[in-house]
């Protein structure tokens, strides 16, 4: 799966949630896959060779079977280096969604134009072609 920006993993239980976020990213020049839940995020992200991983992972917290959380502990524990913004209705500190190792989190409803800001930090490479830092998190980055 290719595009000009490359692609981006959506995880959440939610169908239309994915649908519409997916088109949104679409048209800003970003290709897709989602997931229902933690093990299948899990499961395609473990067969996936290193060049068709995802950019960024978008993770609802709360999803059946592996919530966003357990998942993101596992994934930052097998691929350290992949960014993932929590995506969620419910009410987190910046530290607590630091502390899950998120790298950022978008509340719902979404703000597109602030997900958009924050996936486009988490993709600037620096001059040594590494992942900036993370700014503290929670700060309006527009």
């Amino acid at each position: 799966m290719s595009s000009e920006r490359g692609v981006l993993l959506i995880a959440d239980d939610e169908e239309m949630n994915k649908v519409l976020l997916a088109r949104r990213l679409k048209r800003e020049g970003f290709a897709t896959m989602d997931a229902s839940d933690g093990e299948e995020v899990l499961a395609k992200l473990r067969t996936l060779s290193p060049e068709d991983r995802p950019r960024i992972v978008l993770m609802d917290i709360n999803m059946p079977v592996m919530d966003g959380i357990e998942t993101t502990k596992i994934l930052k524990s097998e691929f350290a280096s992949l960014p993932i913004i929590a995506v969620t209705a419910g009410v987190f500190l910046p530290d607590e969604i630091n502390a899950h190792g998120f790298d950022d989190f978008c509340t719902k409803p979404i703000d597109f134009q602030e997900l958009m800001n924050k996936i486009h930090r988490l993709l600037a490479p620096n001059p040594n072609g590494l992942l900036l830092p993370k700014k503290s998190l929670g700060q309006n980055n527009s």
